[in-house]
Formats: C-alpha cells, sequence, structure tokens
C-alpha cells in the first residue's frame, strides 16, 4: 500500500515538472527578450512588440532604420511617375542599408502655401493609389524591408467630420489588402495636434487613434505593427527651450496607455513615433539633456518608440539643423531607430547635397563625399553601426 502511495506520488511529481518546465521555458525566455540586445529566443510569423523592443519574424530585435520615401500624392513629388519608390529598392536597401521605409500617402488635394500641389484624391483615384502602393510594397517587403504606411494631411491637426469617413475608408482598404504581410505597417495620422504649452494633451488624439486601432484590430483582424504618431505636430513637447517636457503636455507619456489598453482589452503591436524638429533643436541649441530625460521617461513606461521624422535643410537651418545629430548620439545608442526625412526630397530636407538631393545620388557607394553635413553623414552605415555599438 505504501509503495503504491509512493508511486502515485512519483507519478503525480513528474507529470508536474512536464508541465512547469515550458512555462519556465517561457519565463527565461521573455525575461531574455527585455534584456538581450539583438537576439531573443521568441520567433512567429508577425512582428511583435514586447515591452519597449519590437521584435522581428525572425525572432531577433528590429530597431528600424531607414527613410520617408513618396507612396502616393504627397504634394505631387511623385506624380510623374506613381509608385516609382519602387525602383529605388536597391539603393535603399543596399546602399544604404535601410530596413525601413515609410511611405508617405497623401488622400486629399495637396495644396501648400496656397498653391495647388496635386488635383488627385483617394476618392476619385482610389485605384491608382493602390497600385502605386502595390509597387512599392511588393518591391521593399520582397527584401524584408518594412513598409510603414502613413496617412499625411492632417499636420498639426485632427481630422474631423467627413475627414474622418475618408480616414475610414483608407484604412479599411489598406488593413484588408496587406493584412497578410507583416513586412506592412500602418501609421494612423502623421504629426496631429498643436503645441500648447503646459496644457493636456487634446482628447482626440486618444480619441482618434482608439477608433482606427479598433477598426484595424477588431473589425479587420489584421495584427501588422500599428505606430502612433505623437501630438505637438508629432515632436511631444510643449516649448522650445531647455526645460524638461512637461508630462501632462506629453501624449505619449501622459496617455499612452490608453492606447494600449481600453474598452476592456489589451491592444498588442503599438508602437510610438516622435518626430524631431524645431521644439528639439530651436535656435542650434544641442537638447541632450532634454532629450536623454525623454526617453528616458518613455521607456520607464514600457513603450516601445521609434523616430518617425528628422531631418534639416542644411547648416543655415536654424532651428532644426542639430535634430539629426542629437537623434543619431541619443536614441540609436539606446535600441530607438530613425528614419529621414526625405529620400526623395520635393523640399531642401536632402541625404545628399548634390543634384536633386536624392539619396540615390550618393557619389560612391563605399565612402560618399556629398552626403549632408549633420544630417545625411549619420544615416550612412557606417555611422549607423557605429552608434547602435557604441
Amino acid at each position: 500500500m505504501i509503495s503504491r502511495k509512493k508511486n502515485i506520488s512519483l507519478i503525480i511529481i513528474f507529470t508536474l515538472t512536464l508541465c512547469l518546465i515550458p512555462l519556465l521555458n517561457l519565463f527565461v525566455n521573455a525575461n531574455q527578450l527585455l534584456t538581450q540586445e539583438h537576439t531573443v529566443n521568441i520567433a512567429g510569423k508577425e512582428f511583435q512588440v514586447w515591452g519597449t523592443n519590437i521584435i522581428s519574424p525572425e525572432g531577433k530585435r528590429f530597431i528600424p532604420i531607414g527613410t520617408n520615401i513618396n507612396g502616393w500624392n504627397f504634394m505631387g513629388w511623385d506624380s510623374k511617375d506613381p509608385g516609382g519608390a519602387a525602383k529605388l529598392v536597391n539603393s535603399i536597401a543596399d546602399d544604404w542599408n535601410f530596413n525601413t521605409v515609410r511611405a508617405v500617402v497623401g488622400l486629399k488635394e495637396q495644396k501648400w502655401q496656397g498653391q495647388r500641389m496635386s488635383q488627385w484624391k483617394w476618392s476619385t483615384h482610389r485605384d491608382l493609389a493602390l497600385q502605386s502602393l502595390d509597387k512599392i510594397v511588393s518591391a521593399f517587403t520582397n527584401k524584408k524591408v518594412v513598409v510603414m504606411i502613413d496617412a499625411h494631411d492632417w499636420t498639426c491637426r485632427y481630422p474631423q467630420g467627413n475627414d474622418l469617413l475618408l480616414l475610414d475608408d483608407f484604412w479599411k482598404t489598406v488593413a484588408k489588402r496587406y493584412k497578410n504581410n507583416p513586412y506592412v505597417w500602418f501609421n494612423i495620422i502623421n504629426e496631429p495636434g498643436v503645441v500648447s504649452k503646459h496644457r493636456p494633451v487634446s482628447p482626440e488624439w486618444v480619441e482618434i487613434h482608439q477608433q482606427f486601432i479598433q477598426l484595424i484590430r477588431d473589425r479587420i483582424g489584421a495584427k501588422n505593427p500599428i505606430v502612433i504618431d505623437a501630438d505637438s505636430c508629432g515632436q511631444d513637447s510643449d516649448s522650445w527651450d531647455l526645460e524638461m517636457v512637461d508630462e501632462e503636455s506629453s501624449a505619449i507619456l501622459s496617455q499612452g496607455d490608453k492606447l494600449k489598453y481600453f474598452d476592456g482589452k489589451k491592444y498588442e503591436n503599438i508602437i510610438f513615433s516622435l518626430h524631431v524638429y524645431d521644439l528639439w533643436a530651436h535656435g542650434y541649441k544641442k537638447m541632450d539633456e532634454k532629450f536623454i530625460n525623454y526617453l528616458k521617461r518613455v521607456r520607464e513606461k514600457g513603450h516601445a518608440l521609434l523616430i518617425g521624422e528628422v531631418g534639416n535643410s542644411g547648416e543655415d537651418d536654424t532651428n532644426r539643423f542639430q535634430a539629426p545629430g542629437l537623434v543619431y548620439r541619443n536614441a540609436l545608442p539606446r535600441g530607438i531607430g530613425m528614419l529621414a526625412w526625405h529620400f526623395q526630397p520635393g523640399d531642401k530636407f536632402g541625404l545628399v547635397t548634390t543634384g536633386k538631393k536624392w539619396g540615390t545620388e550618393i557619389e560612391n557607394k563605399t565612402n560618399p563625399s556629398n552626403l549632408s553635413k549633420g544630417f545625411g553623414e549619420y544615416f550612412w552605415p557606417l555611422r549607423v553601426k557605429q552608434a547602435l555599438s557604441s
């Protein structure tokens, strides 16, 4: 009888051990994920956000390094060659060694300072828009370069009324089309909101983003990473001076959790995006202490972050010249990626100094001498590698 009880006890212990080993491995792997620099033991079919880390489908830590490109219809920059950015894939992926592009899309007629730049619209040129995006998505994702699609029409404001219906139709269509391609990410709206010193973030930042997170996750069932631009025109700061960012005025710091946990659910794979321009570099100021403090606080909140835009128009750009260097010195060493504005600039924000200032115009593929000082030089692969290993 005693021997029988002993045998039963051994069977129970053996069974419990078999059950506990997978749980223990999961715990160990999760901790490795949060501590290892580049490789983790969790692989899957999609990108995953684990705490502050982005994990690739291959199970490696993913740090987005890349550039903004013409997606469709932004300021008419692609009017002569819709989807033409697809032709740049070898330069972007091989010469620059970028792993991410942000495809900038204009859904409405494009106007700049009262001048009409493009008459195309999503509502009337949907087929052309989708053909253009298909070219870009196919070219880049076939080389495992992320394509982050961005709706760019509401800079420094929020969509209202019919614009919300337009945005709903766009994201419903795009999410359905690319839901099975994990290398396509969805950047809901570009640089929303205005800069308001010591004032709470607009409730629209939460309300609108919750609406489209639910559309993509619940209505469409897409698991692709969703990228959320900060408030204050994407810069998430309330002043141009050296004082630390006021938490109440920072969307990511004060409201970020409301986009990950709401309506009784947890929404996975949310990445926040900061754009670094004049609020972080005004008057040639070096704002390293302010920037480091902000990055630390975002990380303490447990949010994944990338720099979705950074750039300048040259050494005489008083209020933005220091921005790329600030990101290079402080974000990259912390494993926070950065995207240049812009690889095909229709403005003066070029990675190189010659020709049209397109990134394809490097004068050689080894050590080009025409990289723009204080901008393009920080995105060249050798410099990026140095920063990531520092």
